[in-house]
């Protein structure tokens, strides 16, 4: 079957026209008559006699409405009564749209198929067409247009004009056809069958002072208008600030108010409890994380957790190595909790006193949490404005920069807007206290033996050492020192405690499968698949059939 496809595409390659013959659509003749008005108007009619080879609703015909000089200045040509008969003069069903310089009549009915021999005349009126030189006057017409996706076996073209003028005042050029000269009129009859998107242009040129002068009207370039030329103005300036000032601008803004201002404490290598608010409150884990890097992120959400099993309001119990459920111990709403804190805690005692982990579905509740973290910091004055807002705005700015092309202001924008948020001078010192509580937490240094004496110690910084990310140095520390299981911790695994594995467990395991719980949920709440869930001269054109 291949090898007949091939050799049937070779021979529509050598022998086309022995193909078009033998089948295949086209247009047996083509006959276009042209009558030049006194007021300038040219009435056009084409005489199309076309051929289906297969069930099809009818034609188009696309008219050139623009036609170009040598120098490239285009000029429009008005239409206007347009009509569409048989060779009977019954009305066809058409519609006529304007495509790009093209006006576009389609002609058939959509409900209906025709196949075999039928006859078009299309009629329509053109202003503008005719061309004033100093020594006559002159109709350069593409009567035969070579956008037809169809051969075309005979073509003609009649032009009439409004009186009779000397044989030798009647000049005619055509170079594909015989041309003979009648009178007020010059026909022009094509010597060979036209192939797809090959046309005939006429040219008759007669006195002047036969039709009057009708100009067409040039399409003058929108910026070359005054208008125009205020508006390219006016873009130029709006570039130059958008792709050369913007950037510096934007740099700018942060050298001035971007930056942190200096603490007035520096960051030492031991410090032993976390930056506290004005009112003596210490920061919770997320608050203290999210001061630090000055983003709220999961590490700082099941820091929280933990945090708050410490202190007693929920147990973590481990069935097996990285599964995990969540039992309720005492009630929060009116104990001393953050609103953060109790968003998260509603949230994950929703359905009951004792959920899995796995089953929880807590995509909408962080993001709320998040947003409430930075508002508290807000709120206690570490930050003058929400960290994430200010980024977001700079983030949306890189995206427009980068739709429209501005590849400088895109990453000035992306880096300088991530490092845009600024601490007030209380967040400066609280930043360099929570440097230094880190830097004591993820210290390798052994010698602090009084760690041993104080369980409390191990459990109290272990949730800061997870917003941290530095939980498992932490644990190193106590590996050796006898600590016992927290009582807000319980092993189904039978194996004894172990500082180090236990916090291995609950940062990195419970980390991978807090993630997991809300991985599969895009930020709009949809479920991903992975969890199941012519030139110079007017007319031409084309058309075909559809």
């Amino acid at each position: 079957m291949k090898i007949f496809r091939f050799i049937f595409g070779l021979f529509f390659i050598l022998f086309p026209g022995v193909v078009i013959a033998q089948g295949g659509e086209y247009i047996n003749s083509y006959d276009t008559n042209i009558a030049i008005r006194k007021d300038g108007v040219i009435d056009v009619s084409e005489r199309i006699e076309y051929v289906f080879d297969a069930p099809r609703h009818g034609i188009f015909r696309t008219i050139p409405q623009v036609k170009t000089n040598d120098s490239g200045k285009k000029y429009k040509l008005t239409l206007s009564n347009i009509s569409v008969t048989d060779e009977k003069g019954s009305v066809y069903t058409f519609v006529t749209n304007t495509e790009g310089d093209n006006s576009v009549v389609k002609i058939g009915d959509a409900d209906k198929t025709i196949t075999g021999t039928h006859w078009y005349v299309i009629s329509y009126s053109v202003a503008g067409a005719l061309t004033y030189f100093p020594g006559h006057d002159e109709l350069f017409w593409n009567a035969v247009g070579d956008k037809w996706e169809v051969p075309i076996r005979t073509a003609t073209a009649t032009v009439t004009l409004p009186q009779s003028v000397p044989a030798t005042d009647l000049n005619a050029k055509c170079d594909i056809c015989t041309i003979s000269t009648t009178g007020n009129s010059v026909l022009f009859k094509a010597n060979k069958e036209l192939q797809p998107s090959e046309g005939m242009a006429v040219v008759a040129g007669f006195p002047k002072g036969i039709v009057a002068v009708l100009e067409p009207e040039e399409l003058v370039p929108f910026f070359s208008t005054v208008i125009g030329k205020i508006v390219f103005c006016i873009l130029t300036i709006l570039a130059f600030f958008w792709y050369i000032l913007a950037p510096v601008l934007v740099v700018r803004k942060w050298w001035v108010s971007g930056r942190d201002p200096k603490a007035a404490m520096g960051v030492t290598s031991a410090w032993f409890s976390p930056p506290r608010t004005r009112s003596l409150r210490d920061l919770t884990p997320a608050e203290t994380g999210t001061l630090i890097d000055e983003f709220a992120n999961l590490r700082d959400i099941y820091a929280t957790i933990v945090d708050l099993a410490r202190r007693g309001y929920m147990k973590i119990i481990e069935t097996k190595k990285g599964v995990f459920n969540f039992e309720k111990q005492k009630g929060w709403e009116k104990s001393d909790v953050q609103v953060f804190e109790k968003e998260l805690l509603d949230a994950i005692f929703e359905t009951g006193d004792r959920v899995s982990l796995k089953d929880l579905d807590l995509t909408l509740t962080l993001e709320k949490v998040k947003g409430q973290i930075y508002s508290s910091l807000v709120a206690d004055g570490f930050f003058p404005e929400n960290p994430s807002k200010i980024r977001t705005k700079y983030y949306i700015l890189a995206g427009f920069a980068l739709v429209t092309g501005n590849i400088l202001l895109t990453i000035v924008a992306a880096a300088f807007g991530t490092a845009m948020p600024k601490k007030t001078p209380l967040g400066a010192q609280g930043w360099a206290i929570a440097t230094s509580l880190k830097n004591f937490l993820a210290s390798q240094d052994k010698q602090l033996k009084f760690q041993a004496e104080k369980q409390m110690m191990f459990e109290k910084l272990l949730p800061y050492a997870i917003a941290f990310g530095v939980e498992e140095i932490w644990a190193k520390r106590f590996e050796k020192l006898g600590i016992k299981q927290p009582t807000w911790y319980e092993s189904s695994t039978g194996t004894a405690f172990n500082s180090v594995v236990f916090a291995h467990s609950i940062g990195r395991a419970a980390a991978v499968s807090f993630a997991s719980s809300v991985a599969s949920k895009s930020s709009t709440g949809f479920s991903s698949g992975f969890s199941g869930g012519g030139g110079g001269g007017g007319g031409g054109g084309g058309g075909g059939s559809w």
